[in-house]
């Protein structure tokens, strides 16, 4: 039986502007240690995972990673993708804690922000951050922010255009399609009251590229703003 082809890679979308980080650690240290595929595409999703979450630093459960199609699909299934993640710890790449009061086991990438978390919950200060709203998921089928525009709000003008180009560079997909859900729902169809959202979600905490950046070279910052508070 022929197996059949793979669909030819389109080239990367020119209006998705939006770029992952990856620490050069990965290439200079890391990349060589790892000798199986599996492993180095897991240690790329948790490294995208991580970029589009809404909290200070990048945490996994394998419950929530099992829930991700793609994901599985490009590892071969739950069982590879355990073992892919049990052997990125045995690495040292991924970071591994357990919350016995909540039942509870976390991954993190090994980093600064990783260490600091795994530091907190080994003494009992760190704070979980609970369910996350919206789960993240990996799809080569999202809209992209052009589409997003036309089916909820309208007809897309040059100057309109122009500001969404803008807006995609600055904020993570996931985010604008979470706001673009919210002004619908509130029956606030007007870009202007998406922008508000993003904006918020930005100064809360979620961060742009600089703020992202600058909170990865200081543990204590995320030390701190995960410990419970009395």
């Amino acid at each position: 039986m022929t197996t059949p082809k793979p669909t030819p890679f389109e080239g990367f979308m020119t209006r998705n502007t939006h770029l992952v980080r990856v620490p050069e650690d990965f290439f200079t240290q890391l990349l060589p240690m790892v000798i199986d595929l599996v492993q180095i595409k897991v240690l790329l999703y948790l490294i995208w995972h991580a970029e589009q979450q809404e909290s200070k630093v990048g945490f996994f459960k394998m419950e929530e990673l099992k829930l991700d199609q793609v994901l599985l699909d490009m590892t071969g299934g739950v069982e590879n993708l355990s073992s892919a993640i049990n052997n990125l710890v045995n690495l040292g790449a991924v970071l591994k804690a357990d919350q016995n009061l909540l039942d509870e086991t976390y991954f993190f990438i090994n980093g600064p922000q990783g260490r600091a978390a795994i530091d907190a919950i080994k003494s009992g200060r760190w704070q979980d951050p609970g369910q996350r709203l919206h789960p993240i998921h990996l799809s080569g089928n999202r809209q992209n922010i052009f589409k997003l525009y036309e089916d909820n709000i309208g007809p897309i003008t040059p100057m309109m255009a122009d500001i969404l180009k803008m807006d995609e560079a600055t904020y993570p997909q996931t985010w604008i399609e979470e706001a673009v859900q919210i002004a619908v729902k509130r029956n606030a169809r007007n870009w202007k009251f998406i922008q508000a959202i993003l904006e918020r979600w930005q100064k809360e905490g979620r961060g742009n590229e600089e703020d992202q950046r600058n909170r990865s070279q200081d543990p204590e910052r995320f030390r701190n703003s995960w410990l419970k508070h009395d």
